[in-house]
């Protein structure tokens, strides 16, 4: 299966940065997808899936402790949302924690490939070495090692949005409109301890479906819950519905053009000689 992130990326034009907010808690995701490259990290991540954090077990606490992936000053709903996501992250299909493993293969690739560059270019002439400084000056690109905020909105893709992708989705990988807007209704009208439980489930929908969360945001959605239910609440269904009916929409135009399109080679077609 092919997982995908979920804003459009059929234009050709590079990502546009994430906002600066967004930057603290993209880190974390990352720290935390590395970390469950390792099979005995990422379990004890997973076993605090949808539990308090009073719960969840001594390794669980001792994979984002002792490296310190949650801030030292993370008290009360907001250390417990910094839990939750990285359990849902730990949790993901096995095939997107091999996307990550993959990903971070080629972008080691890539690095020693310019360091070696990088080698040969200081012992070359003048000109080589400063035209060497400056493929080395690229920020972070690595060819073929996308960005794991690739493909989300710079200021987060909500859970809302995913949902609505996920509907569009043509085939068995696809779920039902009506059974994902039922479970978004419920989810918007729980508290933290209901929206928790929820999760788990939802982000194996979103899974199954080839949709990528975007985690960063929902990190801080879910740190915002607390105090702020409303107004994450409503954001999640404006998203919703509005990606569904620009989804849509853009399924019906294509549908059109492939029907034009076979229309006009129909009738571009030779027609057969008259029988003499």
């Amino acid at each position: 299966m092919t997982t995908t992130a979920t804003r459009d990326t059929r234009s050709d034009a590079p990502p546009e940065p994430r906002i600066p907010s967004l930057e603290p808690y993209d880190s974390f995701v990352a720290d935390v997808r590395a970390q469950c490259a390792d099979s005995g990290t990422q379990q004890a991540l997973r076993r605090g899936l949808a539990k308090p954090v009073d719960e969840v077990p001594a390794r669980t606490h001792a994979a984002l402790l002792r490296g310190g992936l949650v801030p030292d000053d993370a008290r009360g709903p907001r250390r417990r949302a910094y839990y939750a996501v990285a359990a849902l992250i730990a949790a993901r299909p096995r095939t997107q924690r091999l996307a990550d493993a993959d990903s971070a293969d080629a972008q080691a690739s890539a690095a020693a490939a310019r360091g070696k560059a990088g080698g040969a270019a200081q012992t070359a002439g003048a000109a080589d070495t400063a035209e060497a400084g400056h493929v080395a000056a690229v920020p972070g690109g690595d060819a073929g090692a996308p960005s794991a905020t690739a493909g989300f909105r710079p200021s987060g893709t909500s859970l809302g949005e995913s949902l609505a992708v996920a509907v569009t989705r043509q085939g068995p990988e696809g779920i039902k409109e009506n059974g994902a807007e039922a479970r978004l209704h419920l989810m918007v009208r729980q508290e933290a301890d209901g929206i928790h439980r929820m999760l788990p489930a939802v982000l194996r929908q979103l899974g199954s479906a080839g949709v990528a969360a975007d985690y960063a945001c929902l990190l801080r959605d879910l740190i915002a819950w607390h105090h702020y239910r409303d107004s994450v609440a409503t954001r999640w269904l404006e998203d919703f519905y509005r990606t569904l009916r620009r989804e849509k929409a853009a399924a019906t135009e294509d549908r059109a053009g492939s029907g034009r399109r076979d229309a006009d080679d129909g009738a571009a077609a030779p027609s057969a000689d008259p029988a003499t």
